[in-house]
C-alpha cells in the first residue's frame, strides 16, 4: 500500500504560501481497495441487505464521503476536509494508513466510519482517524439511522467491518461520545470502559438574556463591571477573521500563544508540532463555502487579550482553542472572550456550544453538562493481546491520575520540571 503523499499547496511548515490547500491533496493510490460486496443480513430474521465498501486513501473516498456528510448526524472531527488536512499534515508522515467504510442498508448508506491503522507497541492497530486533531471519535450517521437500525443489525454490521479491515492485532477506539447530535452513539454500546475525560457541553437557549440568567446577580454586575472598566482603558474590541488571510494570521498566533501558555504550566503540546499547526492553518484558509473555523480575538487597543479557536458544523460549535493575556487576568478576559463568543453563537441560532473534552472549573461557572466517553480496546489476534492490556493499562491509569487532584499535582510539577531542565 501506498503511503498519500502532500502536495506544495499544503506546505504549510514555513511561511504561508498564498495558494489556498486543495481538497484532493492526497493523490488516489493504485493499490487502494474498493469492496462493494452485499451480503444476505440473516441474524435475528431480518431481510435486509448490509453492505460494506472500504477505501484506503481519501482521495478514493471523497466524493461519497463528502455526498454523505452533507446531511448526516455527526461530529465536525470527523469531515472529509478536517480529517484530510490532518492526514496531509500529521498522519501521512506518521505512516498512518485509512480504513474509510462506508455502510449501506438495502443499498443506502447509513454510517460513514473513518478507521485507520497505525503501528502501536510495535503491532497494528485499529483506531479511529484524526489523532489527536480529533477531539471526539465517532460515525457519522444517516438522519434515520436510529429508525433503521436495530441493535442486532448493527452487531451484523460490526462484524462485517471487521472482516473487510485491512489486518491489525488489536483495536483502540478511543474519546467516543455517548451521542451524536440526538442520536446514541453504536459504538459507545461496544464493551468498553469510561474514557479519562469526559466532554462538557451547552445547551443553548433561545436568547443571551435567558442564558445570562443562570448566573447570580452578582456575577452578572461583575461581568458588566470588568468589561467598563476595560472600555475605561482603551478600545476593546471582539472579533471573528472574515476571510482566509485574517484567518490564518489570526490563528497563527492564537497557537503560538496557547503553546506558550501550556508551555509555561509544563504541558507539551500540539499547538508546538508542525504538521499539527500546518493543518490548522491549511484549514483557516478553506474558501467560505468550506470553512470550518471561527477564529475570534478580543483586543484592547489593538494588544492581544484572548482569543480562540472553534470549529462550526450546523448548529454545533466546538471550542478547540482558548488562551487569554495572563497581564490581564484580574480582568477576567478570557470570561468575557467566552460570553461574547456564546453570544455570537445565539445570535447566529447555534443550539449547542461544545467545550469539548477534559474538566475545567469555568465550564462547570458556565452551566456546561457532562457527556460521558467510553474507550474499546480488545486484541483482534492472540499476539496482539499484550498490546491490547498495556494499552488498556495505560487509559486506566489516565483515568484514575485524572481524577486525583492530588496526584494532578505531581504530574504537573514532574512536567514543569522536567521541561525546565
Amino acid at each position: 500500500m501506498t503511503v498519500a503523499t502532500q502536495d506544495q499547496t499544503l506546505n504549510l511548515r514555513g511561511p504561508f504560501p498564498d495558494a489556498v490547500p486543495s481538497s484532493r491533496a492526497i493523490a488516489p493510490s493504485p493499490e487502494a481497495r474498493s469492496i462493494d460486496r452485499i451480503v444476505a443480513d440473516v441474524r435475528a430474521g431480518a431481510t435486509s441487505r448490509i453492505g460494506v465498501t472500504v477505501y484506503n486513501s481519501l482521495a478514493d473516498a471523497e466524493l461519497s464521503w463528502r455526498a454523505f456528510e452533507a446531511e448526516a448526524v455527526a461530529f465536525g472531527f470527523q469531515n472529509f476536509d478536517w480529517l484530510n488536512a490532518w492526514h496531509v499534515q500529521v498522519g501521512a508522515a506518521e505512516n498512518v494508513e485509512p480504513a474509510i467504510v462506508v455502510v449501506s442498508l438495502d443499498g443506502v448508506p447509513v454510517m460513514h466510519c473513518a478507521f485507520a491503522i497505525e503501528r502501536r507497541l510495535g503491532m497494528r492497530c485499529l483506531t479511529w482517524l484524526g489523532g489527536k486533531f480529533a477531539d471526539y471519535k465517532a460515525p457519522m450517521l444517516a438522519p434515520d439511522f436510529a429508525e433503521r437500525v436495530t441493535p442486532e443489525q448493527f452487531a451484523t454490521m460490526w462484524e462485517r467491518i471487521q472482516r473487510e479491515m485491512p489486518p491489525h492485532d488489536f483495536m483502540s477506539l478511543e474519546n467516543q461520545p455517548s451521542h451524536i447530535g440526538a442520536m446514541a452513539n453504536p459504538f459507545a454500546t461496544l464493551n468498553g470502559e469510561p474514557a479519562p475525560d469526559e466532554a462538557y457541553v451547552i445547551d443553548l437557549p433561545a436568547t443571551y438574556e435567558e442564558f445570562a440568567q443562570q448566573f447570580r446577580a452578582a456575577t452578572r454586575r461583575a461581568d458588566r463591571a470588568k468589561e467598563r472598566k476595560l472600555e475605561q482603558e482603551g478600545k476593546l474590541e471582539f472579533r471573528i477573521a472574515e476571510d482566509a488571510d485574517e484567518a490564518r494570521r489570526m490563528t497563527a498566533d492564537i497557537l503560538d500563544r496557547k503553546a506558550a501558555q501550556l508551555r509555561a504550566q509544563g504541558i507539551a503540546s500540539i499547538f508546538e508540532d508542525a504538521g499539527y499547526r500546518a493543518a490548522y492553518i491549511a484549514l483557516a484558509a478553506l474558501p467560505p463555502k468550506r470553512r470550518l473555523l471561527q477564529v475570534a480575538m478580543l483586543t484592547l487597543d489593538g494588544e492581544f487579550l484572548s482569543g480562540s479557536i472553534a470549529h462550526i458544523r450546523g448548529d454545533h460549535l466546538t471550542l478547540m482553542v482558548h488562551t487569554f493575556e495572563n497581564a490581564y487576568a484580574r480582568m477576567s478576559p478570557g470570561r468575557l472572550h467566552l460570553l461574547k463568543l456564546i453570544q455570537t453563537s445565539l445570535d447566529a441560532g447555534h443550539k449547542i456550544y461544545d467545550l469539548s473534552v477534559g474538566y475545567a472549573p469555568y465550564k462547570d461557572s458556565m452551566g456546561a453538562k457532562a457527556m460521558p466517553l467510553s474507550n474499546h480496546v480488545v486484541s483482534t489476534k492472540p499476539w496482539g493481546l499484550a498490546a491490547a492490556s498495556a494499552e488498556r493499562a495505560r487509559l486506566d491509569l489516565k483515568r484514575r491520575v485524572k481524577s486525583s487532584d492530588r496526584m494532578m499535582g505531581w504530574v504537573r510539577a514532574l512536567r514543569l520540571s522536567f521541561m525546565r531542565g
